[in-house]
């Protein structure tokens, strides 16, 4: 009988046509892009190593063995638990008043700039944060924040703009709760100076000049490009307020832990040269579609792979990391809000059981128990860079 089962669609999308193993050939990748897609195509393999797991009954000989994951920002199954994990915390931990959420956009002469120097996207969230942080200080406010940077828009083209969420009141000095509003056009103006003047500062930071922007060579062309970029067309959308942070929530967290395009996207693509790629067009409101060659949605994707270490989410106000644990208490009871319990962690039988409605430690054979017995290991990250191409061309055979 012939098995029904398909790979998953973005492995299908990287290893057909030995297209991520061209790559490999081609070079010029970043370190980080080439550890995360292949711990990405070695998922679920036992190249990540694997668990084993016996039968409790002593008269059944079924073994099982369980995946170690790969925990690679490029892989879709991976992210999902991620993302399930990390909007279960925030829906838990963040205060129930009304949100607002906005996004700061680049102009699209400087998007190259921060590709060829992604240590910039480092300062994005705090220069856009600036302005909010400084009109609550004003009315003697402690608001929270939470913002996420995204480099890609629609189309899954190179675009950073970064998403934030902020709380429409904050605590005093007394810890009572006050109500705040912001004001657009001091957000834009302040934004758009704040970035022209880290920018104008990384000139002499040894920044590095993209393919169309070689032509600058001199202080004084850096300054003109970076003063006339966009001119006064910096755009901040600004939604309406919204009651609770369920939806900003719901809506980053699918971005931040995954691939940029979810595998179910990608359903259709049965392995040819060229695939179609549908995406909402912000211009006109409408769905559109655009047909791309196979290596070129592999660029797409893979330029979005963010570097080791980077924090897709930052935190400002009550909110950050370092006061969080004394001020969000303050903050509930500013609201009437009862200390919320730990959020409960979602483990694999959890996930397995929501996803294949089956209780993954549950013998097949006899219905016993499946207990733990012993772990095998997997490759390295230097491992597995090592045989990265051999990796790449792995392939699933039908049964």
């Amino acid at each position: 009988m012939v098995s029904d089962f398909s790979p998953r669609p973005l492995k299908k999308l990287f290893t057909t046509n030995q297209c991520w193993a061209s790559f490999l050939d081609t070079g010029g990748l970043r370190d980080i892009e080439v550890e995360a897609v292949t711990k990405m195509l070695a998922c679920g393999t036992r190249i990540s190593g694997v668990k084993e797991y016996a039968c409790d009954n002593a008269q059944c000989p079924h073994v099982r063995y369980i995946t170690n994951a790969c925990h690679s920002r490029a892989c879709p199954s991976c992210g999902k638990k991620a993302t399930d994990l990390w909007i279960a915390a925030q829906l838990n931990r963040l205060p129930d008043c009304d949100w607002q959420h906005l996004v700061f956009t680049l102009p699209d002469t400087l998007w190259a700039l921060f590709e060829a120097n992604r240590w910039l996207l480092n300062d994005l969230c705090r220069l856009a944060v600036d302005n909010l942080l400084y009109a609550a200080g004003k009315r003697g406010l402690d608001i929270g924040i939470f913002c996420a940077i995204h480099t890609y828009g629609r189309r899954l083209n190179w675009h950073p703009h970064v998403h934030v969420s902020v709380t429409c009141g904050g605590i005093d000095e007394h810890g009572k709760w006050r109500k705040i509003s912001f004001r657009k056009d001091a957000m834009r103006t302040r934004w758009m100076w704040n970035v022209r003047q880290r920018l104008l500062d990384a000139w002499s930071e040894g920044i590095a000049l993209p393919v169309e922007l070689m032509h600058i060579t001199t202080d004084s062309q850096w300054r003109t490009l970076i003063l006339t970029a966009g001119g006064q067309c910096w755009y901040v959308y600004m939604s309406k307020k919204t009651a609770g942070s369920k939806n900003t929530v719901r809506y980053l967290g699918r971005y931040l832990k995954k691939p940029p395009i979810a595998g179910s996207r990608l359903a259709h693509y049965a392995g040819g040269a060229t695939l179609n790629f549908r995406y909402h067009d912000h211009n006109t409101g409408q769905q559109a579609t655009e047909r791309l060659t196979q290596h070129e949605m592999v660029r797409r994707l893979k330029q979005h792979i963010p570097e080791k270490h980077f924090r897709m989410v930052r935190y400002f106000g009550f909110l950050s990391n370092r006061v969080c644990g004394e001020r969000l208490p303050q903050v509930y009871s500013a609201l009437g809000m009862d200390k919320p319990d730990p959020a409960v962690k979602i483990c694999y039988a959890q996930l397995s059981k929501q996803f294949l409605r089956r209780d993954p430690f549950e013998c097949v054979l006899c219905g016993g128990r499946m207990v733990y017995r012993r772990a095998v290991a997997g490759l390295n990250v230097q491992g597995l860079k090592i045989h990265a191409r051999d990796i790449s061309l792995m392939r699933y055979i039908p049964a």
